[in-house]
């Protein structure tokens, strides 16, 4: 198929990618989107879902919109563009306690996908169904602590929100005198910050359910053309002494991770 190109001020355009409604206003708001359809497609798609007013935060192939809502709003409706065919990735367990961590073939050391990194006076391993960290007491005020991340490949689909949950416990139980003060959060390399984090003493020796959520957006060529975007999901549990009270080996486990589309 030949490429669609749009002629104006004495050069040519190409707008393959993206096709226009039957009235648009060609400005070089609509022409800088168009210049870079892949990205423009992504953007549009979640900026026109609700009404924005903002005049900040555009991503920079749109500077010729001179940071105006309405412009912007105006070129991304002139994009008609397919729904991108996203899938939520599928290595993600369902919320079956002992279902995640217990694929046939795997081992207490490996469960592919799933792997331990970034170990420090601590080690993982999977054992009756949940991921277990094994933290090393730890002296008050010395970082890193113990720490230790459980990591998982995934592909998000752009401009979704998702909610992430999982089920936690700390053996023994924080109640107790002689015990570590430690943290468990989700994390993404994109986010570059915890989706989600939580401390002791939220934790107990009996499993509950954690949860936080993240709406996913890139506006670079990471997302490909099915508006995924691939990433590393952590786990990361680190533990730290607590003054005054006698360092102690915890145990943490992890099962039932999930993350899902956000209702």
């Amino acid at each position: 198929m030949k490429a669609q190109f749009l002629f104006t001020l004495g050069f040519f355009l190409p707008l393959t990618g993206l096709a226009f409604a039957a009235k648009c206003n060609r400005d070089n708001c609509l022409r800088a989107l168009a210049a870079t359809p892949t990205k423009a497609s992504a953007f549009c798609s979640t900026y026109t879902a609700t009404t924005n007013t903002a005049t900040t935060a555009f991503p920079a192939y749109a500077s010729a919109c001179a940071n105006s809502p309405s412009r912007v709003s105006s070129a991304c409706s002139c994009v008609v563009t397919s729904p991108p065919s996203c899938t939520p990735s599928t290595v993600i367990q369902g919320p079956i306690r002992n279902g995640g961590f217990d694929k046939p073939g795997g081992s207490s050391t490996s469960q592919p996908p799933w792997y331990f990194d970034r170990e420090s006076n601590a080690y993982g391993d999977f054992r009756d169904g949940a991921a277990a960290f094994h933290l090393k007491g730890q002296q008050p005020g010395v970082l890193p602590g113990a720490v230790a991340y459980l990591n998982v490949p995934i592909t998000y689909c752009n401009g979704v929100t998702y909610t992430f949950s999982l089920s936690a416990r700390q053996v023994p139980d924080p109640s107790n005198t002689a015990y570590q003060d430690c943290r468990l959060s989700f994390f993404t390399t994109y986010a570059g910050s915890a989706i989600g984090a939580w401390e002791t003493p939220a934790f107990s020796d009996q499993f509950a359910v954690f949860t936080g959520s993240w709406k996913v957006y890139r506006d670079n060529g990471d997302i490909n053309s099915k508006g995924e975007y691939s990433d590393v999901l952590s786990i990361i549990v680190q533990c730290t002494g607590i003054t005054g009270k006698a360092p102690v080996d915890t145990l943490f486990e992890v099962d039932s991770v999930q993350v899902v589309v956000a209702s």
